[in-house]
């Protein structure tokens, strides 16, 4: 169950792709970096929380699946997570122009 939430739609990074992938991110949930979730679908997060959380998730983050049912975010950009205890952090990556590469810190759900 979804205790509290922190919906913050911030731009970390704005660059290129090879630069991303070696910094580390502070957050509200603690250092965070590329790995922790550049593997991590969002899609896929349903397999870890349950159906309930992962609605509210969906619902309180403002996030719309396409067509193929991918999830999007700012800039409708993809979505993915990481896991932390009890905290999920959700991303919004993705290329954003050619070579230019876009990373937003969407919010923070604890469970």
């Amino acid at each position: 169950m979804i205790t509290k939430y922190e919906v913050t739609k911030s731009l970390l990074f704005d660059g290129d792709e090879a630069e991303v992938m070696h910094k580390t991110f502070k957050l509200p949930a603690g250092d965070i970096k590329f790995g922790d979730f550049a593997n991590n679908n969002f899609e896929d997060l349903h397999k870890v929380i349950t159906p309930d959380d992962f609605k509210t998730i969906v619902k309180t983050g403002g996030f719309n699946a396409d067509f193929l049912n991918l999830y999007k975010g700012s800039e409708r950009l993809r979505l993915y997570y990481a896991k932390k205890g009890n905290s999920i952090a959700v991303f919004a990556y993705g290329e954003f122009q050619p070579t230019r590469y876009k990373l937003y810190f969407e919010g923070l759900w604890m469970l």
